[in-house]
């Protein structure tokens, strides 16, 4: 299991968090998708052999959103360390 966390700039209302969410639920592998809209976050669990980071990326900016570019957030890890 894998985690990827994507700052998503507009995400700053529930009804553009729900829109996000479902996108991300919609790729094959993901298991859990957590938002946080203080922070304009979404952290993402998914099984790495069905689906990558540039395929939530994709489903994101599929629905309209844009995902920023930020190595501090847009990574991909074990989620061990919590990050």
């Amino acid at each position: 299991m894998q985690t990827a966390t994507f700052t998503i700039p507009a995400m700053q209302t529930e009804a553009v968090a729900m829109e996000v969410a479902k996108a991300l639920e919609s790729v094959s592998g993901v298991d859990r998708v957590y938002i946080t809209l203080a922070h304009a976050r979404a952290r993402i669990g998914f099984d790495e052999t069905l689906a990558s980071t540039q395929q939530l990326r994709t489903a994101v900016q599929s629905a309209g959103f844009l995902v920023a570019d930020d190595a501090a957030t847009a990574h991909s890890c074990c989620g061990g360390c919590g990050g």
